[in-house]
Parts: structure tokens; sequence; C-alpha cells
């Protein structure tokens, strides 16, 4: 015999299917922040996909300088809110700490203030290198013999840089593979172009190193 105390009924609907419990008046709605939330999973698949990614990791700088994800900038939790404004309003931001709950404090900033391309992850940096050693999509630069390494680099150039260039009627080619250093030669308006060894430079450096893992240094040499 059931224990009436204990018994829970369901009222069905017409159809069979178990009609759901009417959601609580009194519940606190979901901040609106949490819309941003990802998993490790569909952090690195934005990470790899994105056309122009930004990492930012909230840990202290110590615990940056002893490991971080590659191609992620240091930003300190209590550094977030007094450099909103240097923080790039378009791109996918996309923000991780140690799994403490920096990143939900990062979130509600962020939204807060009108960023809406941004995604953040709850389980920390541990949960990211766990995805990503088990994940099939991302590159082990490092495990790669020379002519592996040569090919993943011009097919990350062909995918994500070379056609920006060339909307400037520049271009780009590799001269040489020097372990962590990828020798290039400028072409067209980029050889001319006085972005090529600033901000253009460190656009391809970040998809480069985003892309393979690694932290890869990109220099120019003459044509």
């Amino acid at each position: 015999m059931s224990d009436s105390k204990n018994e829970l009924t369901l009222s069905r609907a017409p159809d069979g299917a178990a009609t759901p419990p009417a959601p609580d008046p009194g519940a606190a709605a979901e901040p609106e922040y949490l819309k941003f939330r990802v998993t490790p999973e569909q952090f690195l698949e934005t990470r790899r996909g994105g056309q122009t990614v930004y990492v930012f990791d909230l840990r202290d700088s110590d615990a940056f300088d002893q490991g971080h994800i590659p191609g992620a900038y240091s930003l300190p939790m209590d550094h977030v809110e007094p450099n909103l404004h240097r923080l790039p309003f378009s791109g996918d931001l996309l923000l991780y700490d140690a799994g403490d709950g920096l990143t939900r404090q990062a979130a509600a900033i962020l939204h807060d203030n009108g960023f809406t391309d941004f995604s953040f992850v709850e389980e920390g940096l541990a949960a990211i290198r766990a995805a990503m050693a088990q994940s099939k999509d991302e590159v082990n630069y490092l495990a790669l013999e020379p002519g592996a390494r040569a090919a993943k680099v011009e097919e990350v150039l062909n995918v994500k840089v070379r056609d920006f260039l060339a909307r400037d009627g520049g271009g780009m080619e590799v001269v040489a593979i020097e372990d962590d250093r990828v020798l290039v030669s400028y072409q067209g308006a980029c050889g001319s172009c006085s972005s090529s060894t600033a901000g253009t430079l460190k656009f391809i450096q970040n998809v480069l190193t985003i892309s393979l893992n690694h932290e890869i240094e990109v220099v120019p040499v003459d044509g």
C-alpha cells in the first residue's frame, strides 16, 4: 500500500501526456546574462569558428603567467569594469576563469553595459583543457611533423586571413616556419601599409595562435 503523504499524482492532458506543474510565481527570475553561458565544448567551437575572437582570462596575473589558453588575454576580474571602454565591441568575446564564479560577475557587467557578442564558461580552465584534449577538432601544433605544421599554417591563413587581406588589395606568403615563428612576406597593398606591422600583424598572430593552440610569432620579412 502506498503512503498517501508521499504519493505524487499527475493530472493528465487529453492526449495522455503529463501536465507540467504550474510555474511558481514567487520564484526568482533567472538573470538575463545567463543566456550567454556556454559549455566548454561550445566555447571551443566558437573559438575555432569565429572570424574575430578575443579570449579573456579573468584569473589574476600570476595564475595567468603559470598557464593559460593559447591566445588568451589576461583580464583580472577587478580590471573588467574600469576597462570596459577598451574592450572590443564587435567580434566574439570569450570569458573563462578558474571555476570560481568570476565569469558570472563579468557577464553581468558586460550585459548591463550593452555587450551582446560574448560567451562565458563557468566550469573553469581545467574543464576547457579537458574538452580540448578530447576534441578531434582541436589542433596540437607541437605534436605535428614539420610538413604537417606548414600545411596547417597555410590552411588557417587560407580560411581566415588571406580573404581579409585581399579586401584591401593585399596578400601574404609564408617564407619559412621556424619552430614558433612564421616568417611572411606581404604583397600588394599590404607591403606598403603601416598597419601590416601593427594591427594586421597582431590579428594574424592571434588567428594562428588560437587555431593551432600554440603561441605563434609572425615575422614580416622583405619579399
